[in-house]
């Protein structure tokens, strides 16, 4: 090989990489500045109503400095506001114990010789929690909050046209309004109750993998079980059966 055909080469070859290593370089500082700014938006300092002192911690309930309540910096995200993961599995004894911790401590009647500013915080901070609380602690109405989340809007007529479906509800409707002694509408509730547990693991996959068609096809569904669900418990109390 020739000297300018081996210097040719050489030239080459290093400005490959130089090339590399201008695309690890880009990639690095893209990945720099996202991280930059996911702890700056986490960092965002929110100031306190009473005493104007800067928060850094939005998570704290009251001032650290005056010791006053603050209000809640985010109302629309109910995981967010009792401080749970944002995931549709949520373990149900920790979201009680941050419910119960959280109310233990907002609730108003703890504000009845406070001002009365500090008075209507805690009471419309209590009632967003007592909220939160009960959408999150149903599986149905925490995916449709976590869809919402994730900017999916479902409509509460929203229905599933596939007739063989339909025709199982009908026919499980059916069996529910002949049931004819307490022990057979148990049974049928202990079997419907395994059926929205298997359509929660379905939401809880679909979740996992972003396809949020399949989970609104999902919570449909769950919505027909829950319904039936609903009027079996109805029909067992009204013969005196609290299950």
């Amino acid at each position: 090989m020739s000297n300018s055909l081996k210097s040719l080469c050489s030239l080459s070859f290093n400005s490959c990489l130089l090339h590399l290593k201008c695309i690890k370089l880009s990639r690095n500082s893209l990945a720099f500045t996202s991280e930059l700014g996911r702890r700056f938006q986490h960092s965002k300092d929110i100031k306190c109503w009473k005493c104007g002192i800067e928060r850094k911690n939005i998570n704290e309930l009251f001032c650290p400095k005056c010791n006053i309540i603050q209000n809640p910096e985010d109302k629309n995200n109910y995981f967010n506001l009792l401080q749970c993961d944002v995931s549709f599995d949520i373990d149900s004894k920790t979201l009680r114990d941050k419910y119960r911790h959280m109310q233990s401590v907002l609730h108003p009647d703890k504000f009845s010789n406070r001002s009365l500013e500090e008075k209507n915080i805690s009471g419309d901070f209590s009632s967003l929690v007592n909220k939160a609380y009960d959408i999150l602690q149903s599986p149905l109405k925490r995916a449709v909050h976590l869809l919402a989340l994730k900017g999916e809007k479902i409509k509460e007529d929203e229905r599933i046209e596939d007739p063989e479906f339909l025709m199982e509800i009908m026919e499980l409707n059916e069996e529910v309004e002949n049931a004819s002694t307490p022990e057979k509408l148990k049974i049928l509730n202990v079997s419907n109750r395994e059926t929205m547990r298997q359509i929660e693991q379905d939401i809880s996959n679909f979740f996992k993998q972003n396809n949020l068609e399949k989970v609104k096809s999902s919570i449909i569904k769950l919505r027909y079980y829950t319904s039936v669900s609903q009027h079996i418990n109805e029909l067992l109390r009204e013969r005196g059966i609290v299950d």
